[in-house]
């Protein structure tokens, strides 16, 4: 009988205290794996699967202008990188063409531009799937204000933060 309530309640704690981890690209509940697209199993909680719907949101649009950063960006540094002479017959001469690397450069540029619009995206898709993940495990989300001593230049202050 004893054995019977030690199992009983061992098991009752387990389900109580289930936690929701990440490993990588991958949720974990209970020692079972699921895919991210699988978050409405895994959240029993709506407000922390709203979260994590936001996190995939911003991580699909921040994964898009990496992506997309990422190709203009090579694209143009193979063009800078690559020869700057071509030989061109024309009419039985031989003239040499000095290719402009100007617009290279540019598309380099350009392409770093879209991946750091990609950058503040992917920081808040984390954020959220932090967020979802404290509100499903119910860690404290509370207010926790703080003090904080700072030095600027020659003179020393206490802020204090919220």
């Amino acid at each position: 009988m004893t054995k019977i309530l030690l199992l009983g309640s061992v098991i009752c704690f387990q389900t109580a205290f289930s936690q929701v981890t990440m490993s990588g690209n991958k949720l974990i509940k209970d020692g079972q794996t699921y895919k991210m697209s699988q978050y409405n199993d895994v959240f029993k909680n709506p407000e922390a699967a709203s979260h994590f719907k936001k996190a995939r949101t911003n991580s699909t649009v921040g994964n898009v202008f990496a992506g997309i950063g990422g190709g203009v960006l090579g694209f143009g540094l193979a063009r800078a990188v690559s020869g700057g002479e071509t030989k061109v017959n024309i009419n039985g001469q031989t003239h040499v063409v000095k290719q402009d690397k100007s617009t290279a450069w540019t598309a380099v540029g350009i392409g770093a531009g879209i991946v750091g619009i990609g950058i503040p995206f992917a920081i808040a898709a984390n954020k959220n799937a932090k967020k979802a993940l404290e509100i499903e495990n119910g860690d404290s989300t509370a207010f926790q204000p703080y003090f904080k001593l700072e030095t600027a230049g020659t003179g020393m202050a206490l802020s204090y933060n919220f």
